[in-house]
């Protein structure tokens, strides 16, 4: 299996209208096509891994509101009733991000000793880092979020509710509803923030606390890596703005995070009769126009760059390791099927996707300490943010020679 990317101007694809304003779908400015759906499951044998379901990528950006869509979404291919394992916690750099972040919407909007529904909790890392920073009980709604994902000593405070998101489910006097990466996995935007923004108002909620990887460093980088098929919508901050804005939310407060990777939002239900203008977004427009137009050739040319880098070292019988074991790691090694001979394995800290396999090439998933035994000569990070941290581990290996580069 290969995965491909090209400049598009192709055929209308499943979406003929833009899913957060309903505005005619224009043509894809780039399409992947190939790439394994699922960025979190997690396979048993090589075998499951190379069979996995694959879709394409039809990136489309909306003249009207500046939403970037995958216009060939099939919601139909995915399917998580398998194992999927999504935790980023057990990173010290990540955790602490979460746990700044749990901190300060705590502090600034008052939430200690008060019950906040978390939609599209996933695993419940961080509905537990809300609890431990001081949120009275937490609800959290995922459709694979279970009550055995629940900490023992949490028990009594994190309720789980495995379900998709329905306005009922938030509950009168909660304080917050939290949404962290999950708007990008939402094929129907316009209809999901409508009912978060019913619920709230039903319950009385004053505040919506939002999450999503920023767009903009993605164009901007040409990190095709951070393109994955459950993201169906991607955002900047002013769009982010933008589309909470015309649900019947005024926007508080909006920036970027995680050193620019993603984009935190905060909002609150809105006491007026329609959307604020906003005088800003038609630049937005003007400069996603010009990196969506350039975001095709700056990727072909970063896998380029890539499959000639793996090439020599293969010639050169230098073995490497990509790290991390995620989406990022998926999507980097599909679309590089032909050039990754040379990689021998996938490493990552989370003992969930360790002993597994990568779906689409089905490369081994192993833990770090796996390496001593037969240490590559180098390492590709698939996220710079952690290149201290993956540094350390390499050295308290004893793997000193080996070379850590990030992409």
């Amino acid at each position: 299996m290969t995965a491909s990317a090209t400049q598009a101007a192709a055929t209308y694809g499943e979406l003929a209208a833009c899913p957060a304003c309903a505005a005619r779908a224009p043509e894809a400015f780039i399409r992947l096509t190939g790439l394994p759906v699922h960025g979190t499951a997690v396979f048993a044998t090589a075998a499951e891994a190379r069979a996995v379901t694959t879709g394409d990528q039809e990136l489309a950006l909306c003249a009207s509101c500046g939403v970037v869509f995958n216009r060939a979404f099939d919601l139909s291919k995915l399917d998580y009733t398998g194992a999927h394992e999504e935790s980023q916690h057990l990173s010290p750099r990540f955790a602490a991000y979460a746990a700044e972040l749990s901190e300060e919407w705590l502090h600034r909007y008052g939430l200690r000793d008060t019950h906040v529904v978390e939609v599209g909790c996933g695993a419940g890392d961080f509905a537990a880092e809300l609890l431990r920073a001081g949120v009275g009980t937490v609800t959290g709604i995922d459709p694979h979020f279970g009550s055995d994902r629940i900490p023992s000593d949490l028990a009594q405070r994190l309720r789980a509710v495995p379900a998709f998101f329905s306005p009922s489910m938030v509950e009168p006097g909660t304080a917050a509803v939290v949404c962290r990466h999950t708007l990008e996995h939402i094929p129907e935007l316009a209809v999901f923030g409508t009912d978060i923004l019913d619920g709230m108002r039903t319950a009385g909620v004053p505040v919506f606390l939002a999450e999503v990887p920023d767009l903009g460093r993605i164009l901007t980088d040409g990190a095709f890596w951070d393109l994955q098929y459950e993201h169906c919508s991607y955002f900047t901050p002013a769009t982010l703005a933008k589309y909470l804005d015309s649900l019947g939310f005024e926007v508080l407060r909006v920036r970027t995070t995680y050193t620019d990777q993603y984009i935190v939002a905060e909002a609150a239900p809105a006491h007026r009769p329609d959307p604020a203008e906003d005088p800003g977004l038609g630049a937005e427009l003007d400069r996603l126009h010009l990196l969506c137009e350039g975001f095709a050739t700056h990727t072909l040319g970063r896998i380029a760059y890539w499959g000639s880098w793996l090439d020599d070292r293969s010639a050169a019988g230098e073995p490497v390791v990509v790290w991390g074991g995620g989406a990022k790691g998926l999507t980097f090694l599909n679309m590089l099927a032909e050039h990754a001979g040379t990689v021998s394995a996938v490493v990552d800290i989370n003992p969930g996707l360790q002993h597994h396999y990568i779906g689409g090439l089905g490369l081994p998933i192993i833990a770090p300490q796996d390496l001593v035994s037969t240490p590559p000569r180098t390492v590709l990070l698939m996220n710079p943010i952690y290149q201290q941290e993956v540094r350390a581990q390499l050295d308290d290996l004893g793997l000193h020679g080996t070379e850590l580069i990030t992409v």
